[in-house]
């Protein structure tokens, strides 16, 4: 194995273990689990109109989403609401307290990690660094052939 190769792996481990960190610090910080987290941000960002597309962006169950958005929903931070167009689905709502919570898990988050990666760059920058030169070059050159993830 080359040089380049042992730092693209150790930068991909590093960065794995900064994300852990940073969701443990997000568990800490705000008392949400993993999967509320996640999901709180997607029903900020994306604005899913059906249960099956948080599922799918969440990578869980319908049936785990559901439990996830009942506790948020006892939380006080989404509500449903049923589809007047289609009284099948369910749409998913932030509440005020919600969209402030979760915009300032969005904020933590871009501080958190960033400061975890600053760090890290000052203790060892060349695993990092190769990590993102060698995704970027990859990227770039299409060097490897890409295959899409469903």
């Amino acid at each position: 194995m080359s040089s380049d190769e042992i730092k693209f792996s150790i930068g991909f481990i590093r960065l794995c273990r900064l994300f852990r960190e940073t969701c443990k610090s997000v568990r800490t910080h705000f008392n949400l689990s993993e999967n509320e987290m996640r999901l709180l941000i997607i029903v900020y960002h994306l604005k899913p109109d059906t249960i099956k597309k948080i599922s799918n962006e969440l990578s869980i169950s319908p049936t785990l989403t559901s439990k996830i958005l009942s506790n948020l929903e006892k939380k006080d931070l989404l509500f449903r609401q049923l589809n007047p167009k289609d009284k099948r689905f369910e749409n998913v709502f932030l509440t005020d307290k919600g969209l402030r919570i979760t915009s300032s898990i969005i904020e933590f988050i871009n501080k958190t990690f960033c400061e975890k990666i600053l760090n890290s760059l000052a203790i060892q920058p060349e695993y990092i660094e190769s990590f993102y030169e060698q995704v970027v070059n990859n990227i770039t050159s299409n060097k490897k052939p890409f295959t899409l993830i469903k």
